[in-house]
């Protein structure tokens, strides 16, 4: 695993303009595991694989062609655009304003899809002049994976432990009780470390 991590960190040089998949790593380093385990535990790889919950892998495929397919419709782009004036990231209504729109965002379409939908255009909230530096990226990070916690559908995570909590220990975890404890904490962490990462992403880089 940390041999993975550190081939995703390691960029290319800069007189190398690769298109290289990094999704390639993962999957390599998947079955280098894989055939690794049986030639150590003297079994067959099929083990393994009968252990991977294949509705979870279908869901995810399922979600990020949908999310592909709703990018493709514009409709994001127009919301953004709407929003992109009053989101200036250098002003405190801008900031607050981005980060309600994360929040909100990130329990319609889940975190991480949220995050593929409007990273690219983070460069666009600093006014009439482009964001240069980590700041966007930083509050973009911090809002959306804490927002993961706000509802049962803000993370894809919190609905395979709702699942998994559902078919093995027979408790529903509902969407009341999961906001019950779960959105009072998110927004409670948001916002106490919010002005840490806006201090790192503007002064202190």
């Amino acid at each position: 695993m940390l041999f993975v991590v550190v081939l995703l960190t390691i960029p290319p040089p800069p007189t190398v303009k690769s298109k290289f998949n990094l999704g390639l790593i993962p999957l390599g380093a998947s079955i280098l595991t894989m055939l690794v385990d049986s030639i150590i535990n003297r079994k067959y790889a099929f083990d393994a694989m009968a252990r991977v919950d294949w509705t979870v892998v279908l869901m995810f495929m399922g979600l990020f062609a949908w999310i592909g397919g709703f990018q493709n419709t514009c409709i994001p782009k127009r919301i953004f655009d709407g929003l992109a004036e009053y989101m200036n990231l250098h002003t405190f209504g801008g900031v607050i304003l981005f980060t309600v729109f994360v929040i909100i965002g990130a329990n319609i379409f889940s975190n991480v899809p949220l995050t593929i939908l409007i990273i690219d255009r983070l460069p666009d909230l600093c006014g009439d002049e482009k964001c240069t530096g980590p700041l966007g990226g930083l509050i973009l990070s911090w809002v959306a994976t804490i927002s993961g916690n706000t509802s049962l559908i803000g993370s894809i995570c919190n609905l395979i432990v709702a699942e998994k909590a559902r078919s093995t220990l027979n408790y529903q975890l509902t969407f009341l009780r999961y906001a019950r404890f779960g959105l009072a904490s998110a927004l409670l962490v948001i916002y106490c470390g919010l002005p840490f990462v806006y201090f790192l992403g503007r002064y202190a880089t």
